[in-house]
């Protein structure tokens, strides 16, 4: 997996390569709100450094991008770097769905409460304890817990505000898909969170795997 910063800009944005101001712009505001210092989802993920360097790298994709001479410019040097034309003009991209909430301290306290009785179900299921023994855990392991706690990847989308192109990601041990370890190592902890898990136990056993 590369570094944040050897990223291109579509991948660290999440849109594909024809995709319009507006796109550009949504998924900027969302990454930011995502990586900003009171998000819910990144509460405690990040250090103050991690967080600093994901959001210059963010402003700089998003100035690039947004501006169509620059966007121009860029695109000629991925091309440039060898990136395949059919790349260029095509590339998967995933949706997220948003909570549905009168308000920000609504839709806080309801995950809260959800995160509250997850935690009580992960804690009294004998199989998911059984899981979490193991030295390394693999994407299907955190599957078979959030099917087994009956969570979807929707709804867990909807809290942490990760992508479910990179949740999926995840669960399928398709860890090149995510832009940088940095973000790997933040959305594990998104993930385990969401669902009453030890966020530094199942990020820590994920990467060691992948390290090793």
């Amino acid at each position: 997996m590369k570094r944040l910063t050897e990223q291109n800009f579509y991948d660290l944005l999440g849109i594909e390569f024809n995709a319009s101001a507006f796109e550009i712009k949504r998924m900027y505001k969302e990454l930011c709100q995502l990586y900003h210092e009171d998000s819910l989802a990144s509460y405690s993920l990040f250090s103050h450094e991690e967080r600093e360097e994901i959001l210059t790298t963010l402003n700089e994709a998003y100035s690039t991008l947004i501006d169509e001479e620059k966007r121009s410019r860029y695109d000629q040097s991925l091309r440039g770097d060898g990136l395949p034309g059919e790349e260029m003009e095509s590339r998967e991209g995933g949706k997220t769905h948003r909570l549905t909430a009168d308000s920000n301290t609504l839709r806080n306290n309801t995950i809260l409460t959800i995160r509250t009785e997850l935690r009580t179900m992960v804690s009294s299921n004998p199989e998911i304890q059984e899981i979490l023994t193991h030295d390394a855990l693999w994407g299907r392991d955190l599957k078979r817990i959030r099917e087994k706690l009956g969570v979807s990847l929707e709804v867990i989308a909807e809290m942490t505000k990760v992508r479910l192109l990179f949740l999926r990601a995840i669960e399928d041990d398709e860890v090149e898909k995510v832009p940088s370890l940095i973000f790997l190592k933040g959305f594990l902890r998104a993930y385990a969170q969401s669902i009453g898990l030890d966020a530094d136990i199942v990020a820590n056993r994920y990467l060691a795997r992948i390290k090793g």
